[in-house]
């Protein structure tokens, strides 16, 4: 009642099994170290000139991405704690490029687990709060809400790590 895409012939000794899983370093936990800087994101979606989405503005501290322009500084080698503000009806999720964020409260709840995540989740009229380690590569990235719609209408912003 199907149709056969293909016939796999398996021949020869069986495989030795693979060797197990070394053990694993313990995460760092950021909370333990010296914070270098704070800072607040705020997220926000209003209405506006846009040609997309009819006329909403998706902004990060009330700016739509400009990438002629550097939002924020940070010094390599410094940990950061961020606090993520979402003003608006809708969810926001951070991406930071290059660098991972170990998030440490979310809607007003401690995160008692070492927990590393690329992408934040910001759920509506909520805060979260993450750090970040800087620990190298200098230049510049960007930040930006994981929601394709939200990002290509302004949420992104420039970090240039010094």
């Amino acid at each position: 009642t199907g149709t056969v895409l293909a016939t796999v012939e398996v021949a020869g000794a069986a495989a030795s099994p693979p060797a197990p899983v070394p053990p694993q370093p313990s995460p760092r936990d950021l909370r333990r170290e010296t914070v270098a800087a704070t800072k607040t994101f705020t997220f926000g979606v209003g209405m506006g000139m846009a040609m997309g989405a009819g006329g909403m503005r998706f902004t990060i501290d009330g700016r739509e991405y400009d990438p002629d322009r550097t939002d924020h500084t940070v010094r390599v080698g410094t940990v950061e704690e961020w606090t993520l503000v979402n003003d608006s009806p809708m969810e926001h999720s951070l991406h930071l490029h290059v660098w991972p964020m170990q998030l440490l409260r979310t809607g007003g709840r401690e995160v008692t687990e070492i927990a590393w995540q690329d992408v934040v989740n910001i759920p509506s009229r909520n805060r979260v709060t993450v750090r970040v380690a800087f620990d190298d590569y200098p230049g510049r990235t960007v930040y930006h809400c994981h929601i394709l719609d939200h990002e290509d209408l302004g949420m992104m912003g420039v970090i240039e790590a010094r």
